[in-house]
């Protein structure tokens, strides 16, 4: 498969664009792109023994986060590329992908939230795994 280098200042760019034109709806979008991230991710894993590190080494190479841990219903991300100073959690192409691979490990459906940024000023990302509930 062949991959593109997009600078951070880039998806920045193509962010904002968006937002402008879609307002808060374009975290749903940014949220649906990273769940197809994800997903072509987990398919990209073959031992499932080691799914989420090899999950977090794939998300190192790809230069999307500089350090990631996964806990049953947390991560812990450093240096996402999707931060910028804000007022609110910017990550939601993140938060669709680390959304995507715990669906396919645990082969049930999740919402995942991210509870606390880097964007905001905090010193790293938190997201949180919940079931979803419909």
């Amino acid at each position: 498969m062949r991959y593109i280098s997009i600078s951070q200042s880039e998806i920045q760019e193509i962010k904002r664009l968006h937002e402008s034109v879609l307002s808060k709806s374009s975290g749903g979008l940014f949220y649906s792109i990273g769940r197809k991230f994800g997903r072509d991710i987990a398919k990209e894993i073959q031992d499932r023994d080691r799914f989420f590190e090899e999950a977090a080494r794939i998300l190192k190479d790809r230069n999307i986060v500089e350090d990631i841990s996964f806990d049953e219903k947390t991560v812990t991300v450093k240096g996402s590329i999707e931060v910028r100073k804000e007022n609110h959690p910017t990550c939601d192409v993140l938060r669709g992908m680390l959304q995507a691979l715990y669906r396919a490990y645990y082969g049930k459906k999740v919402y995942c939230e991210e509870i606390q940024c880097e964007s905001t000023g905090a010193d790293k990302c938190i997201f949180e795994m919940r079931e979803e509930v419909i």
